[in-house]
């Protein structure tokens, strides 16, 4: 419930201020910044003091840059978490309007999570049969956070770890990977040593760099020859022999007959998918019951998974 209480002639326009103000560390590049005269942002900066109280910025005087206090920080961290909220509730309304709020807005990297979508719909629709699930695809984890960020979806897939505290997420299973090769390419699980010698195909992301820092820290340079953020050509060009496919498990569930997959036991790390949502948005019940459903879905692949490899 809304209270009203003594900060009630604060604006989001004093917010904007200290946060031009901190990051300029000036008054004049921040009034410069938001197309303001500097006696403008000075007022807005008093007023927001007089209003909470507090002295919001050091201002050591000469050439010395102006910096937030310990109070201004304070400020300066909840007025962030109430550009969040706004920013949500104005992609909600952007929602409302078009007509797409009630589907439950999921973001998505692919790179073989496909495997797992339609068994979590089914789970789903087994406890909300009137729930849509909307997919919006991004690229890497950095674009699918800034959509939640934003309000752009309710809930995405990532790769963890997740590591800023605006988010919560939770994980859903280890997917290691694999060797996709052309049938006869490789015929027995090769070393890491090896590994890194062979002409390697996988996925163009942010976080192919966590294999290479695996192989550096083996003091081995991996041999990457082609990178591409579609599973269709990577497949293709295992598939041709150009090089083999290190790819995570998950991404094989759609390939043809005409490659083979290798397992590995050189201890690779495997990539870990988990779903991750916006604390300051918090999660609405159609958005818990995509996280059991997925948490369930993933559990059923991994106990399958293990049963073949047995």
């Amino acid at each position: 419930m809304l209270r009203p209480n003594g900060w009630i002639g604060v604006e989001l326009r004093h917010f904007l201020a200290l946060d031009a103000v901190a990051s300029e560390a000036s008054f004049n590049r921040a009034a410069a910044k938001l197309g303001y005269t500097q006696s403008a942002i000075s007022q807005q900066i008093a007023t927001l003091e007089r209003v909470v109280g507090q002295k919001l910025i050091d201002r050591p005087g000469g050439s010395h840059p102006v910096r937030l206090t310990r109070a201004g920080e304070i400020v300066m961290e909840h007025a962030h978490a109430i550009g969040a909220r706004l920013a949500s509730a104005q992609a909600d309304l952007q929602s409302l309007t078009a007509g797409e709020l009630d589907p439950v807005r999921v973001g998505f990297f692919g790179r073989g999570l496909g495997a797992l979508i339609p068994g979590i719909c089914r789970r789903l629709d087994e406890v909300l049969p009137d729930v849509n699930v909307r997919v919006l695809v991004g690229k890497d984890d950095e674009e699918m956070l800034g959509m939640a960020r934003r309000g752009e979806v309710d809930i995405s897939f990532v790769q963890l770890p997740v590591t800023q505290d605006e988010f919560e997420h939770v994980a859903l299973l280890d997917d290691e990977y694999v060797l996709v090769v052309r049938p006869g390419k490789v015929a027995t699980s090769p070393t890491l040593e090896e590994l890194a010698t062979m002409p390697l195909i996988g996925f163009k992301t942010g976080k192919v760099c966590q294999i290479t820092d695996y192989f550096r820290a083996n003091n081995l340079k991996p041999s990457w020859i082609v990178g591409s953020e579609d599973i269709e050509t990577i497949y293709a060009f295992a598939a041709a022999g150009d090089g083999v496919a290190l790819i995570p498990r998950l991404a094989t569930r759609c390939l043809g007959s005409d490659v083979e997959i290798v397992e590995l036991n050189c201890g690779l790390p495997p990539r870990r998918i988990g779903l991750a949502w916006s604390t300051a948005r918090g999660e609405s019940g159609a958005a818990r019951a995509f996280v059991s459903a997925a948490i369930a879905e993933a559990t059923r692949f991994t106990r399958n998974r293990l049963s073949v490899a047995s």
